[in-house]
């Protein structure tokens, strides 16, 4: 472990008198996690490591397969479906999209670990709640960004549809406020004329017509921006008011709308926010930067 030991290793941070501890090395010894605990959830923690070779810091992603597939699936068929995503990180590259560096499986098949660009600031939903309501500018820059990252995706060969947009997925470096789209592990290739069936998402996000038989295509990503733009217009998860999963899923199959975006005056935004959840698929603007147009453009017909 080039002369070291895990616990030999430290990484001095002066501007924030903070010592961190080298715990655990990638295989090919490029990638250190250190002892700092960046987020934890029901099947995955996230820690912060450092890229030695380009000397930055880095998201270390641990997903623990055995209690990922004892509530849900397989661990095979877990390990085929993060390998898929995997697969589709390496093949993307782009500004507004969580960029993917490295990825293995733990020597003894119950963690599989990758590595993966580091956000600073956490989630778009963790923010907002920080900042309380942003300002219309701020979610005209974040929408513009969001739309960026799915018109790359979806005009990906093949296509791409991510199928879990919301504000949870979406990171922010807030000193920046760059914003990229993550947690691309319910994308899937779209081919020419393709439909997807798979019931797969958050029911506060999901277009109707993933309810239905018929099948869906990438505009349900294009329905998740809009409850996405409501969430940053408002502050609050849509359909906050219903208690459970079937409440959603009727007012939903109902094309009734989250109660929040009686809250939302400016018009604009109310615009393109029906535009992106509209019941007719065929409705919804096809290039996922044109709900953008109307609201981010100057006088001179440029974005804003």
């Amino acid at each position: 472990m080039n002369n070291h030991t895990a616990n030999q290793d430290l990484i001095d941070r002066s501007n924030t008198n903070q010592v961190e501890h080298v715990l655990e090395w990638s295989p090919n010894k490029r990638y250190c996690r250190l002892n700092t605990l960046l987020g934890k959830g029901a099947f995955k923690v996230v820690h912060k490591a450092m890229d030695r070779e380009e000397g930055y810091e880095v998201a270390w992603n641990v997903l623990h397969v055995r209690l990922f597939s004892l509530s849900l699936y397989t661990t095979e068929w877990i390990l085929t479906d993060v390998g898929h995503e995997i697969e589709i990180l390496k093949s993307v590259r782009h500004p507004n999209i969580i960029a993917f560096h490295d990825a293995w499986l733990s020597e003894n098949r119950t963690e599989f670990i990758f590595v993966t660009e580091l956000m600073t600031s956490g989630t778009l939903r963790e923010y907002i709640r920080k900042l309380s309501l942003p300002n219309p500018k701020i979610v005209k820059r974040w929408s513009r960004q969001i739309l960026k990252g799915l018109a790359y995706l979806h005009g990906h060969n093949p296509p791409i549809i991510h199928r879990d947009i919301k504000c949870d997925n979406i990171f922010i470096n807030g000193a920046h406020g760059e914003i990229k789209i993550g947690d691309l592990g319910t994308a899937e290739n779209m081919w020419l004329g393709d439909k997807k069936y798979t019931l797969i998402g958050t029911p506060e996000f999901m277009a109707p017509e993933m309810y239905e038989e018929e099948g869906y295509n990438e505009k349900v990503d294009l329905y998740a921006f809009g409850m996405c733009l409501i969430e940053m217009t408002t502050g609050e998860y849509p359909y906050a008011e219903c208690t459970n999963t079937a409440q959603i899923y009727k007012k939903v199959c109902q094309h009734i709308k989250p109660d929040s975006l009686a809250k939302i005056q400016n018009q604009q935004v109310l615009e393109v926010i029906n535009s992106c959840l509209s019941t007719n698929e065929n409705e919804r603007y096809v290039e996922a930067c044109a709900p953008l147009v109307r609201l981010a453009l100057n006088p001179r017909g440029c974005l804003l």
